[in-house]
């Protein structure tokens, strides 16, 4: 019986957010057309805390810009980004100056809630809402690593400020998020950690849609690789994080 509630909210899931309509009614989804510029990945590791990397599109991505970021990212959470380290990192291995990517790598409780789940958007959104034009991403790709939606989990958001889709992907699992920031401004973005509503039901899918996760995910993959031997230092956590 759990196995088929899982199921079944997982199917919910993906009625909602991604049910297939004529080309003629169905509003095109952020995922078709915008490109993200800044790629965030959220990984729980075994204590509890959540590994964040952070990887800008843009070969001349400011460092100092990116550092602010994480460091904003974290003090939305009322806390420090720990083990936080910055590198340029070769994604093919063939040492061109326009395949290095700047990442950003450190360590925060509290993105990622059990019991109900909560995915907590804001802080990330906000850590990129202000800035200079050379570092102010208008799209962002934040990937949920090994997280399965429950029925409330957000699937659309929308305001003034921001703009929210989701995609669930099977494998491998993860949750995947485009946000489209629509002003520079931080104050003002407040992104629902979970729907207060149940999702309305919906025809199931004609078919699955790819997204850009297979890029997103090689793309993290390739840039983490070097970071391996700082897992230590990235996942110390505050004691009483969760029950």
């Amino acid at each position: 019986m759990p196995r088929r509630s899982a199921v079944a909210c997982l199917l919910a899931f993906a009625s909602v957010a991604f049910a297939q309509q004529p080309a003629q009614e169905r509003p095109k989804s952020l995922f078709e057309t915008t490109s993200s510029e800044v790629f965030v990945t959220v990984t729980e590791h075994a204590t509890g805390a959540e590994i964040v990397e952070i990887t800008p599109k843009a070969v001349s991505y400011p460092r100092d810009a990116l550092q602010k970021q994480a460091e904003r990212l974290a003090a939305e959470l009322g806390q420090r980004p720990r083990g936080l380290q910055l590198q340029a990192v070769d994604i093919d291995g063939s040492g061109k100056p326009e395949m290095r990517f700047l990442r950003a790598s450190f360590a925060v409780d509290g993105l990622i809630e059990r019991n109900p789940l909560r995915l907590r958007l804001t802080p990330i959104a906000r850590a990129f809402a202000d800035g200079d034009a050379a570092a102010f991403p208008r799209v962002l790709s934040v990937l949920f690593q090994g997280e399965v939606p429950e029925e409330r989990t957000i699937r659309r958001y929308r305001s003034s400020s921001v703009r929210v889709e989701a995609l669930f992907h099977e494998d491998p699992r993860a949750i995947e998020y485009r946000i489209q920031i629509e002003r520079p401004d931080p104050a003002a973005v407040s992104i629902p950690d979970r729907a207060t509503d149940r999702p309305a039901s919906a025809p199931a899918p004609a078919g699955r849609r790819r997204s850009g996760l297979w890029l997103v995910v090689s793309f993290v993959v390739a840039a983490g690789a070097a970071a391996g031997a700082l897992v230590y230092s990235l996942v110390l956590r505050k004691p009483g994080k969760r029950a």
